[in-house]
């Protein structure tokens, strides 16, 4: 479409190369055609680097070795594109068409937009559609935004921004298309966390007054797939953990800082019950502790003395 802003694609890919071959010809196939695609190779060991060969021409491919995360390879993509229009995406998940475009728009017609999500249906490993509309179960964020003068659109910034996002992480990462330069100015994705980093980069330019939008369309589909970050269960719970104890210092009014300290803690108490039920009793019965401490539960002191009995009949040692 004429006079729309150019949008690059970054893409990280690990271990990628059964679903890589679909997602860029879902992305090669915008209407217009992304202004780049740079793909980094997580130090993949499978077939990966003979299919990005075989795209040589038409995506820019970055190897490097393997980091244990998105973060790392998202941040060298994004070192690759200007301060344009950058959409950020996942080498298992698919493109569907126009997305590029309405989300461009959507930066043509609100200046002022930072970032641009949009909402995302959910397949299997088989692209069989587990669920059509991923965030039509989210509707706190939904009752904060603004309108703007695109249809289907919402706007939403500052404190309340940050409060939701705390609540609920709505946005989806292959959903969004963001200034690369202002990614960059808040210090880009956190190679310290091996997931959680999205959410804990949507939180810093929460802060820092950056402006949302909410484009009401399904613009991709995201692949559910055993074994991938999102599919750790507890395991993942220190980096959501760490992500919601950063923001303690900037939630000063009392009702929400009682519910920031409800939701690390009840994610605390997961973390213990997962640890649990791992056989690591003794290192489950030093989170139930710190729980305990902070505010004591029926669900921490029964998790505590259950963690207590089974490391006894254990031997008294932790599996790792």
């Amino acid at each position: 479409m004429p006079g729309l802003p150019p949008v690059s694609v970054v893409l990280p890919a690990y271990q990628a190369a059964a679903t890589l071959p679909e997602t860029l010809d879902s992305v090669l196939s915008q209407a217009p055609p992304p202004a780049a695609v740079v793909v980094v190779d997580d130090g993949s060991t499978d077939a990966t680097p003979d299919v990005l060969a075989g795209w040589a021409g038409r995506v820019t491919s970055v190897r490097t070795d393997n980091s244990g995360g998105p973060s790392r390879p998202r941040n060298l993509g994004l070192a690759r594109c200007g301060d344009g229009l950058v959409s950020l995406f996942d080498a298992d998940d698919l493109m569907l068409p126009g997305k590029l475009a309405a989300q461009a728009a959507v930066f043509a017609a609100c200046p002022e937009v930072d970032l641009c999500f949009t909402d995302f249906r959910v397949i299997d490993a088989g692209g069989a559609v587990l669920q059509e509309r991923f965030l039509d179960g989210y509707r706190d964020f939904r009752r904060l935004l603004r309108p703007c003068s695109l249809p289907d659109v919402g706007l939403l910034s500052g404190p309340d921004l940050h409060f939701a996002l705390i609540s609920a992480n709505f946005v989806g990462t292959s959903s969004v298309v963001a200034r690369a330069g202002r990614l960059r100015a808040a210090g880009g994705f956190d190679e310290s966390l091996r997931n959680g980093d999205d959410l804990d980069l949507w939180l810093r330019l929460a802060r820092e007054g950056a402006v949302f939008a909410f484009l009401d369309r399904v613009g991709h589909a995201y692949r559910k797939v055993d074994g991938g970050v999102t599919s750790r269960g507890w395991r993942r719970l220190p980096a959501v953990i760490a992500v919601r104890e950063r923001q303690r210092p900037y939630v000063t009014d009392p009702a929400r800082r009682r519910v920031l300290e409800d939701i690390i803690l009840k994610a605390k108490l997961a973390y213990a019950w997962g640890l649990d039920r791992d056989g690591r009793h003794g290192e489950a019965r030093r989170v139930y502790a710190e729980c305990n401490a902070a505010r004591p539960t029926w669900a921490g002191i029964k998790g505590s003395l259950l963690a207590g009995l089974r490391g006894l009949r254990a031997g008294g040692g932790a599996r790792r």
